[in-house]
């Protein structure tokens, strides 16, 4: 058997070190990592959060010698290069190929074990900060063969699309930019690495948006152009390495009853993928056979594969991206005027936050917010009449702490869903504000001095569409009079962003409801 030769594929966020660069060959197959991260990869990583994955793929010297005899062909016909392949079609079908790593697949995820890996995630990478982060109006773009023009813009151009697990520019869209360097190495016919040939590094683009009408999301992946570079010598440069292939493949991290993706790879020599403007994409589908609750929720993971499997090369050890977690659901209480959303896909590792904005158009909301937030014991109703010590101080959740996914957040509710509750906070915050209703008593000497004068209206926080809302038995809320126009754009923004952050509503039937339920936060800013 004729020796081979093989190369190792590593990616990296861009702040990656360059002792990381001359890392040791790993000779043992890689192990299973657990359902929350990436798995079957040899990966380090560093506290900025930058990953290093292993690739490796054997090419037969036969193979190799055949690209250089070519070469000085070429050269002494004074031609630059070999001719490099255009480009290749991307399979419309999962081949053998695509499937013929050796893969061992996690369990289905839990709704806790997956709520508690996207927390971690979330504050492992925070925002960059909160006006960068402040949500935009937005619902789910069209999903085409390409992303949206200006989510992409916008979302690879933030600050954080290059270091820790990428950018959610919102819940249904994400972009990553890693480094990507490949190693190739000569081995003997027992596939033990004998010397190094030759380095081709680039960076690998991924973009994804997820449905807001099916349990679906598609992902998109190509290498950036003009990124790749060849330390192979000088002339390898030219007539060897710009002529390898690279597979890439969009995967499910887990088995096929709970998500399948579609399509097959998409191959390329390395120097037409540093000149195609196409994407490379694959639709990714949640199954609701396998879901809990009222909505049908179940969660997923999905990655990018790289590799190179024909008759000349054999992958050793497939590159993999760092799995990235999708929440999936069925809920049909999603709408916009006409328009329903019944079922979608969110990637869910990140904290949900609504945010105001001082000096707004919805200004007296913002305010009142941010004093019941902030300074919970000068809002009313108040916890004892005027000159009577209070039992305790009062304590409002929900305030949005960036890097804190565990601070006391707010649980949404419906009219149709939980009447018992949606009553209750009505009821509470009528006798609160204009001391009427079947909870006057209680707020006789508590709630408003005076009710709201014409053109204001009562705003109350947490809101009437909360779990933690007025009725709530441990009673830290606030009321205050608002101009009737504030409240009103206040209470569009917040329709809208149930709907923009797909906002699940409250199910008592979860396991553990209080850690699985959909949380969110509001922001002032």
């Amino acid at each position: 058997m004729s020796p081979r030769r093989s190369w190792r594929f590593r990616t990296t966020a861009t702040a990656i070190a360059a002792s990381l660069l001359i890392l040791p060959i790993h000779l043992a197959t890689a192990q299973p990592a657990p359902a929350t991260a990436s798995h079957e990869q040899t990966a380090e990583s560093s506290a900025a959060g930058t990953t290093t994955l292993t690739m490796k793929v054997g090419i037969s010297q036969d193979t190799l010698a055949e690209f250089r005899s070519q070469g000085r062909q070429a050269r002494s016909a004074g031609k630059p290069s070999l001719p490099v392949p255009d480009h290749t079609s991307q399979s419309t079908q999962r081949t053998t190929t695509d499937e013929t790593a050796v893969r061992t697949v996690p369990p289905s995820l839990t709704l806790l074990g997956a709520q508690q890996t996207s927390k971690e995630a979330a504050a492992a990478s925070p925002p960059p900060s909160p006006n960068e982060d402040t949500p935009k109006p937005f619902v789910a773009a069209p999903i085409g063969e390409t992303p949206d023009a200006a989510l992409s813009e916008a979302c690879f151009k933030a600050d954080n699309v290059e270091t820790g697990i990428g950018r959610i520019h919102n819940r249904f869209t994400y972009c990553t930019r890693v480094n990507i360097e490949a190693v190739y190495w000569s081995i003997d016919n027992k596939g033990i690495p004998i010397e190094e040939e030759g380095t081709t590094t680039a960076q690998l683009e991924v973009f994804s948006q997820g449905d807001d009408t099916d349990r679906r999301a598609r992902v998109f992946a190509q290498i950036r152009k003009d990124s790749v570079d060849y330390d192979w010598g000088p002339l390898d440069n030219i007539f060897v390495a710009p002529n390898v292939p690279l597979s890439l493949l969009g995967q499910c991290v887990q088995d096929s009853d709970v998500c399948h993706a579609t399509r097959g790879s998409y191959t390329m020599p390395w120097a037409t993928w540093d000149n195609n403007p196409a994407w490379a994409w694959w639709d990714l589908y949640n199954h609701e056979a396998v879901s809990e609750g009222r909505d049908k929720i179940s969660y997923n993971q999905w990655t990018i594969e790289l590799f190179t499997d024909n008759q000349e090369y054999k992958t050793l050890i497939r590159g993999r991206t760092p799995a990235r977690m999708l929440r999936c659901d069925s809920a049909t209480y999603f709408n916009l005027g006409k328009a329903k959303y019944p079922k979608a896909c969110i990637f869910s590792e990140v904290t949900p936050h609504l945010t105001y904005t001082l000096g707004s158009t919805h200004h007296a909301v913002a305010e009142h917010i941010d004093a019941a937030q902030n300074r919970p014991n000068s809002t009313y109703p108040l916890l004892a009449p005027p000159g009577v010590p209070w039992p305790r101080n009062k304590y409002i959740p929900g305030k949005y702490i960036a890097g804190n996914p565990d601070a006391p957040g707010l649980h949404r509710i419906t009219k149709a869903l939980h009447p018992t509750q949606s009553k209750a906070n009505k009821d509470n915050k009528d006798g609160a504000c204009f001391k009427t209703g079947p909870e006057r008593d209680k707020y006789l000497d508590t709630g408003l001095p005076t009710r709201p004068p014409a053109g204001e209206q009562c705003d109350e926080y947490p809101f009437a569409s909360t779990l933690e809302g007025a009725g709530n038995p441990k009673p830290d809320f606030s009321v205050k009079s608002i101009p009737a126009t504030d409240n009103r754009v206040a209470g569009g923004i917040l329709r809208k962003y149930y709907v923009d952050d797909r906002i699940l509503a409250w199910d008592a039937s979860l396991p553990r409801p209080t850690e699985t339920n959909d949380r969110f936060y509001v922001h002032i800013q």
